[in-house]
């Protein structure tokens, strides 16, 4: 799990330290760092680790909108997987703001980590990478957010986020 938080690191540093140079980063762009402790499975196993440590950097911005949508988003995270594998997910989406506090989300992207004995606890992971997505919703004061994150069929788990204006 070290050498995907590491990444991380050097890649919030190296945004933040100049996005007016970043193609990937546009005027009035936002990034949240965010972290999710722990997983609650809907039927839990004895093989099942609910620690997941995730920690995800997220860009959301207001350009490039679909579907009425008021930010899209992309981001990666790294996390241990529910039997305590690491694993990272990148992914695209788009943000729904539901009022003055409230928003919703929807990313999609590839997810990887889900190997031998418990690659098939995820569909379509034949290649040990397979497609995700995956729905939250969120209440935002100020720069500090809390989500409620759907895991599919298997359970949910809350992150807490920061965010930082570029």
């Amino acid at each position: 799990m070290k050498t995907p938080l590491v990444c991380l690191a050097v890649l919030a540093a190296t945004a933040a330290t100049d996005p007016a140079h970043s193609q990937w980063m546009r005027p009035g762009d936002e990034m949240t760092l965010q972290y999710g402790p722990r997983v609650v499975h809907y039927r839990p196993s004895p093989d099942h680790v609910n620690e997941s440590q995730l920690v995800n950097v997220q860009v959301q911005s207001r350009h490039d909108t679909r579907w009425g949508a008021d930010r899209s988003l992309y981001g990666f995270a790294a996390f241990n997987n529910s039997f305590g594998q690491s694993s990272q997910y990148a992914y695209l989406g788009q943000q729904w703001q539901l009022g003055r506090y409230w928003y919703a989300k929807v990313t999609a992207g590839l997810l990887y980590g889900y190997r031998g004995q418990y690659r098939d606890k995820i569909p379509l992971n034949q290649l040990g990478i397979a497609p995700a997505i995956i729905p939250s919703l969120g209440l935002r004061l100020g720069p500090v957010s809390v989500e409620g994150i759907l895991l599919g069929s298997a359970g949910y788990m809350f992150g807490l986020g920061f965010r930082y204006e570029m």
